[in-house]
């Protein structure tokens, strides 16, 4: 019980505009795709399959369990100067994905990633991020969130560009090949 007296949680969320002209299925595509997101968090050095599940926390059927390893850039490297290994449960949603990473030293954090489209036609990547965590490491941790999600969103954004001028340069040469 004095664990409990030493957590705190917090919450942060952050929106993105995305390029209208790319594809909903593209976008959901990436989201989808663990790989793509994970690495989205510029201290992600790896992932792979998990042996087991993560404990105090239900694993739906159709979730996937990853260990992965973080380089804890919000720690200063006087603290500590190496990784951490973490479980991650990824779960596809319609529109998006929720991550729930369950870190050593009682850190979780919910993660919900959505493709959002507004009513004007402009669509949106969304970050909903809640954590727990020792007060010990809470501001380390809440003045690292809202540049951690900028990043993401920005490298998001890199990769669904890379994919979609991928799929406008097949078009056009299935295009040119059918002529």
């Amino acid at each position: 019980m004095p664990t409990k007296i030493l957590e705190t949680s917090f919450a942060h969320s952050s929106q993105e505009p995305l390029d209208p002209s790319v594809p909903d299925e593209t976008i959901l595509d990436l989201l989808h795709d663990f790989g793509t997101v994970i690495h989205c968090n510029p201290d992600c050095k790896t992932y792979l399959p998990a042996n087991s599940a993560p404990k105090n926390i239900e694993v739906p059927p159709s979730a996937s369990v990853y260990d992965c390893e973080d380089a804890l850039a919000f720690i200063p490297r006087k603290l500590w100067n190496g990784g951490v290994w973490y479980q991650a449960v990824y779960m596809p949603q319609p529109q998006g994905c929720d991550i729930t990473i369950k870190a050593p030293g009682g850190f979780t954090s919910v993660n919900r990633w959505r493709l959002k489209l507004n009513q004007d036609g402009t669509k949106d990547v969304t970050i909903e991020s809640d954590a727990k965590c020792n007060r010990t490491f809470a501001i380390f941790v809440e003045r690292f969130l809202p540049g951690s999600h900028q990043t993401q969103h920005q490298r998001f954004r890199e990769k669904l560009v890379e994919v979609a001028d991928g799929l406008k340069k097949h078009d056009s040469t299935q295009m040119s090949g059918t002529s």
